[in-house]
């Protein structure tokens, strides 16, 4: 893989891969890297982003990823994935404010969804208890 990287070393899909099969390998670190690189490489593609998020949040990196989501969602359209890391990371982080935020524009693009519903609601419960 990294042959063809160096043959096309600005096709994001295959530092995606290249980064999969090292976060498989648990070479966190060099996943990490790549990951990045897929998501700096096509910002357009929210997929690369969540997943290199996920690997910073699973690597203990919480702010980071956090960090990299909101910048995001701050520029792009709404992603569902990038919408729901951003309410889990946030209150799991502690920061129930920003979860309910995240979680609010969750439910504006999938009202539908019964289970993003649900989740805010406990959110929003939660955050009535703590005030």
């Amino acid at each position: 893989m990294r042959t063809a990287i160096d043959n096309s070393p600005g096709d994001a899909g295959l530092h995606h891969a290249l980064g999969l099969a090292l976060t498989r390998l648990k070479r966190t670190d060099e996943a990490i890297v790549e990951l990045r690189r897929a998501a700096d490489l096509e910002p357009s593609r929210p997929r690369y982003l969540y997943v290199y998020a996920v690997a910073l949040h699973s690597a203990g990196h919480r702010d980071e990823a956090i960090a990299a989501l909101k910048e995001y969602s701050n520029r792009q359209v709404e992603d569902r994935d990038i919408l729901l890391a951003l309410v889990t990371f946030s209150r799991d982080a502690g920061d129930f404010a920003s979860a309910l935020k995240y979680g609010e524009r969750l439910a504006r693009i999938a009202p539908e969804d019964r289970d993003v519903a649900n989740f805010v609601q406990s959110l929003r419960v939660g955050e009535a208890k703590r005030k």
